[in-house]
């Protein structure tokens, strides 16, 4: 093939936070010998790196709004992409110049649809060591996820699943055999173990084979300087973040907390509940969590030999979460109900910590999250949280630990892959009201599912209580800190009787948030008690929008969230509720209506919950859903283009029943005739002051006084969203009433009510 005839091949990196890789990344991809390429950087971190972008019309850089999964992000550079190939290009891997030229032409000759390594090359930054991964001759086919060149036309049948980690393995195995092919000479690429890295490395078993560090150093000629010695990244040869330090690490306990607390985002928790029995107890537990802590998920794990056992009571209707797949489990073996659990919590949620609610156990206070919150913000290295933070030591360990001492031997080789790793063997934690970190969980379930060693270990091993030595000790190993909970466990005990007197006394400290073990009965005085300080677990009802007439159809925000959760977009949960909740109060408050009009629609996430709400609170409403479809997001001047949405908006719509509510106007604000009241007008086109501006004024002379208006995206990555906003208000023409994350909710005002806020304000000077 001549150089004009090579097809053209786009290389996606997704990218997070890794300010101190992507110029490297940047620079082996200029340096490819492959003539026709492109690079697709798709960006969702804090700190965006669009200044370290050259001008180089073969980037492509794309600044997302919101955070997606590793899966999500490669999925949306493959739609970006006009290429019949697409490479992976990791931000933070090594690329030889002959990358692209090599893999194009194996995968070309082959016929085959996905190429790259499955003998990878490694160099740990921490250590300076070297290391071949070799995958066995004889297993399923596979190949590295970031040496990956495949066909577009595979990918569109075969997306990514939309996780974090091992998407990339999915999507490898989504193929048959005959549609893989491994390179022969895997010396074009070098992983890079940092300690940071999305997928965490377990170096050691049977499939890793030390490998010249020196070899490396040759190959990598003039970028090693480059990579390692001159480097602007963090990271150090010495230094050993998780996933295993190379010294011994002082218990959280101990350590000096970070000054700055100030900010801090408020953590999202998930309650991890195991239950088996007593039904009504069960229901009494969960009011009594979302009660207390009604930002937190509640994950209901049914333990019991009957599988029907949650389906006799409708948990949804407390926004509860019940886990598809449990097993049932035996007593001192649940170290496999907390994986179980974070699975299911990382294939399905956005969290930053699980905390393990026992059946028998009761929330005392509110304010867990906030209270966790503030704590964390202070040791950022944590794993996980529990009662004893410090290694265990004879002869005063805890009886399961005693029992992990004398299983020293059998563990000894597990712990030798380690460094240290004998003198983190073991720990204990007493297990009601322990709190695993996001990443910990990540780790400590990728490490269980696929480490052969620690597998046959425990098919020998009789420590017992395995969820409180080995989960604690294999979070140490991994380089995690084990730190001491905050919240106090004067009563949180192991069967230990109380009194109402002393129930009165937690009530009444400022540090207790827990009471464990509560008996499972429902009319238990300890119970009640608990119930009757909370109110009955009730809170004050809200003034009506309106008296519904008693036919009208319940709203129930589950099933539209479920509906929602099945589209692209960048519309939150929470988001979500408030725009149930602000739809429904409109077409309530404004019923000259039939209007809500939607700016900026995209493929519909947004305009599906504006349209389930409608039909069940208004069936005779309508949904103007308003977008030229043109593919462009973001601002004028930082556009963002993707594919035309119109045919999926319609599509999206088709498949939720609700093309009959929704009226679809592919064109501009202000392109539109209109002459009809607004209930409610929600405002998400582009972003910029003026975009913001030009699409509300379109609409505004038809808002009546107490009629609402949402924008979206009200946060300081699009500041002329927020100026517009704030000016609004300043203006007091409008008032706001209500804000979660970045959707905030405008009320227009009346004169009467301006007039009113001008005579208290000036009264108020006097």
């Amino acid at each position: 093939m001549t150089s004009d005839s090579l097809p053209l091949i786009s290389c996606i990196m997704p990218t997070f936070n890794r300010r101190d890789f992507v110029p490297r990344a940047i620079s082996c991809f200029q340096r490819q010998d492959y003539p026709n390429k492109e690079l697709i950087i798709v960006d969702d971190g804090t700190d965006p790196v669009s200044d370290l972008i050259p001008s180089d019309k073969r980037i492509q850089y794309i600044r997302l709004p919101r955070r997606l999964s590793v899966g999500a992000k490669r999925n949306f550079a493959c739609e970006q992409s006009a290429a019949s190939l697409i490479a992976h290009w990791d931000d933070d891997d090594w690329h030889a110049p002959r990358r692209l030229s090599y893999q194009v032409d194996h995968l070309l000759s082959s016929r085959a649809a996905i190429c790259g390594i499955k003998d990878l090359l490694f160099f740990d930054t921490r250590d300076g060591k070297a290391w071949q991964f070799n995958y066995p001759d004889g297993q399923r086919p596979w190949l590295s996820g970031n040496s990956l060149v495949y066909t577009r036309e595979f990918w569109a049948t075969h997306r990514f699943p939309e996780i974090n980690i091992g998407e990339d393995g999915c999507f490898v195995w989504s193929a048959s055999p005959d549609q893989i092919t491994a390179v022969a000479d895997p010396t074009f690429h070098v992983g890079i173990i940092h300690g940071k890295n999305v997928s965490p490395k377990h170096i050691g078993g049977a499939w890793w084979r030390p490998h010249p560090a020196d070899d490396i150093q040759r190959m990598l000629g003039d970028d090693w300087s480059n990579f390692f010695e001159n480097s602007r990244c963090s990271i150090s040869m010495k230094k050993h973040e998780p996933v295993a330090p190379v010294t011994e690490r002082p218990a959280i306990s101990s350590l000096s907390p970070n000054a700055s607390t100030a900010a801090v985002k408020p953590i999202r928790n998930i309650f991890a509940c195991l239950v088996h029995e007593s039904l009504d107890c069960v229901v009494d537990l969960v009011r009594n969590l979302r009660y207390l802590d009604p930002s937190s998920v509640v994950l209901l794990y049914n333990g019991s030999k009957d599988p029907r056992f949650l389906e006799k009571y409708q948990f949804a209707q407390h926004g509860v979460v019940v886990h598809s797949a449990p097993q049932p489990k035996e007593w001192g073996k649940l170290h496999d109900f907390a994986l179980d659990c974070m699975r299911y919590a990382l294939d399905n949620f956005t969290f930053d910590t699980m905390t393990i609610v026992d059946s028998d156990q009761l929330a005392l206070r509110s304010g867990y999250s906030q209270y966790l919150t503030e704590y964390l913000a202070r040791y950022p290295g944590v794993g996980m949280l529990g009662n004893s933070p410090a290694r265990q030591l004879l002869p005063g360990a805890a009886d399961p630990a005693k029992v992990a001492f004398s299983e020293f031997e059998l563990w000894r080789p597990l712990l030798q892959r380690f460094p240290d790793g004998e003198k983190k063997f073991p720990y204990w934690t007493f297990w009601p009201s322990t709190v695993f970190t996001a990443a910990a969980a990540r780790d400590l379930t990728r490490f269980f599912a696929e480490d052969e060693q620690l597998k046959q270990i425990l098919a020998r091993s009789s420590i017992w209580a395995t969820e409180e030595v080995i989960l604690p000790t294999i979070t140490a190993m991994l380089g995690y800190e084990i730190g001491a909970n905050p919240c106090s466990y004067d009563y949180v005990k192991y069967r230990c009787p109380y009194t109402p007197a002393q129930i009165e006394t937690a009530l009444n400290r400022d540090d207790i948030f827990w009471i464990h073990p509560v008996t499972r009965q429902y009319e238990d005085t300890l119970r009640k008690q608990v119930r009757e300080r909370h109110s009955y677990y009730v809170k004050p009802p809200e003034k009506p929008i309106e008296e519904l007439p008693s036919h009208s159809p319940l709203l129930l925000t589950q099933p539209i969230l479920a509906r929602m959760r099945l589209l692209e977009g960048w519309l939150e949960e929470d988001e979500a509720d408030l725009l149930i909740a602000i739809t429904a109060r409109a077409l309530a408050d404004i019923p000259q209506s039939q209007a809500v009009v939607e700016v900026g629609s995209y493929c519909g996430r947004a305009t599906v919950v504006l349209a389930s709400t409608a039909q069940v609170v208004r069936p005779s409403a309508k949904i103007w859903s308003i977008d030229p479809h043109d593919g462009k997001l973001g601002t004028t001047g930082q556009i963002v283009t993707v594919a035309p949405s119109l045919e999926k908006l319609k599509r999206n719509l088709d498949n939720a029943g609700l093309a009959d509510v929704v009226e679809v106007i592919q064109a501009c604000a202000g392109d539109v005739h209109w002459e009809q009241l607004i209930a409610l007008l929600l405002i998400d086109g582009l972003h910029d002051y003026l975009n913001v501006a030009r699409d509300f004024y379109s609409f505004e002379p038809w808002l009546p006084v107490g009629g609402y208006v949402a924008f979206h995206d009200y946060a300081d990555y699009y500041p002329g969203v927020m100026a517009f906003v704030d000016e609004l208000t300043s203006a007091k023409s409008y008032r706001k009433i209500s804000r979660v994350r970045s959707l905030v909710i405008l009320q227009k005002k009346g004169f009467k009510d301006r007039s009113q806020e001008t005579v208290n304000s000036n009264q108020s000077l006097f």
